[in-house]
């Protein structure tokens, strides 16, 4: 199974989403809240997600590094930032601030998923059963089953812990991932369902649609749901919808 080159990766972001959340989830007038934008939004991109709050009235930003909020001012945008880890004394008041439930990555809260990160099929094969997949055999297969593999790998930021947990849609069949993630690739046993090279996976979305969220593959893993969204690297192409 040979990967492909010229692929697509992408994450679709949902702007009109975030600013849909922030009106549900502010505690405050907007004015008063502050948003904790770090990691470069948490993976989902600071400029164009510090922009779609300012213009929904957000008083303040929390970043990750003095360069961030430089940034911020570079691109025109006048709201205050702030950059280091939130205390029990920041400045707009700990109550105020609002975190990652914005981006749709609390489950204890019923806000939309933001971004939606997308990969295709660079390769089908159908195998028998007992055979091994990826690096070390992790996985075998139970019986005669349909293999494809994906272009997304740990080199795109996507948490090797994943390997044999994480649930993915690939065109209208949910697998899980199967055996150890690659740096460029994955393999996912989809059984006796069909696919073809092109066809396109989600890897995590809006459940609402019928794909698997972040907070699934949080809860797989073990891991916080901002910490998976925040590892995505830069040859994923961000797609932001107003």
């Amino acid at each position: 199974m040979a990967g492909a080159t010229g692929v697509r990766r992408r994450a679709f972001v949902d702007l009109d989403a975030i600013r849909s959340n922030l009106s549900a989830a502010a505690p405050a007038p907007l004015p008063d809240c502050t948003a904790d934008l770090r990691a470069d939004a948490y993976g989902h991109g600071l400029i164009p997600v510090a922009r779609a709050l300012t213009d929904a009235g957000v008083g303040g930003f929390l970043v990750s590094r003095v360069e961030d909020a430089s940034a911020l001012a570079d691109a025109g945008i006048p709201v205050p930032a702030r950059a280091g880890a939130p205390a029990g004394r920041h400045a707009s008041g700990a109550q105020n601030l609002l975190g990652p439930e914005i981006l749709g990555l609390d489950a204890s809260r019923s806000a939309t998923p933001a971004l939606r990160l997308t990969a295709e099929v660079i390769a089908v094969k159908r195998v028998g059963a007992d055979r091994g997949v990826s690096y070390g055999y992790t996985y075998r297969t139970e019986r005669p089953s349909t293999l494809v593999l994906v272009a997304l790998g740990y080199a795109d930021g996507i948490l090797r812990v994943a390997s044999n947990k994480a649930p993915v849609l690939v065109g209208e069949t949910t697998g899980r991932i199967t055996g150890r993630i690659a740096m460029d690739q994955f393999v996912v046993d989809i059984a006796d369902a069909d696919a073809a090279t092109g066809d396109p996976v989600v890897l995590f979305g809006d459940p609402a649609r019928g794909e698997p969220a972040a907070t699934d593959w949080a809860a797989a893993l073990g891991v916080a749901a901002p910490v998976i969204t925040s590892r995505l690297g830069r040859r994923i192409e961000r797609v932001y919808a107003a």
